[in-house]
């Protein structure tokens, strides 16, 4: 039987796929605010870590997914803590408007 599909993200959120020990997309740009989730589809557990520790999801196993918000505009680069030549970056761009 196949696997069943993790549930879809929710609302307003934008999604990097886990999958082949890649992040994809492997840059993603966001605006500040919104919800940036990662979704493992490998048989290994990952997390996506910044590079300089401001943040990073829990180890996530094959189905599971993990979220962070930026508020601050900016580039960054993360990457997964078990596999350090996993490497990823988010553009967080200033939200516009009130």
């Amino acid at each position: 039987a196949p696997e069943p599909k993790p549930p879809p993200a929710p609302q307003g959120s934008r999604v990097v796929r886990v999958s082949g020990f890649v992040f994809a997309p492997a840059e993603l740009t966001v605006t500040a605010g919104d919800t940036v989730t990662w979704v493992n589809e490998d048989n290994f557990r990952h997390t996506a870590s910044a590079d300089g520790g401001a943040w990073a999801t829990v180890e996530l196993g094959r189905g599971q997914r993990g979220s962070w918000v930026p508020r601050v505009a900016g580039r960054y680069p993360y990457h997964c803590a078990a596999h350090p030549t996993m490497r990823g970056a988010l553009v967080v761009t200033e939200r516009k408007g009130p």
